[in-house]
């Protein structure tokens, strides 16, 4: 988690891929997987990494 903090694209597709799984069931409108909301989440991820805080 903390190269993708960092920046690294590598460790941002591997923590994606870790928590696909969740964010799959939350992409999901009246049990259908909803591909613009799973993308929109994935770029909120994406966007928004830097800003967490590791200790």
């Amino acid at each position: 988690m903390q190269g993708a903090v960092a920046g690294s694209h590598h460790h941002l597709e591997i923590l994606l891929e870790m928590y696909m799984p969740l964010i799959n069931k939350y992409s999901r409108i009246n049990n259908v997987l909803d591909e613009d909301l799973k993308q929109y989440i994935m770029m909120h991820i994406a966007l928004n990494i830097s800003k967490f805080t590791i200790e």
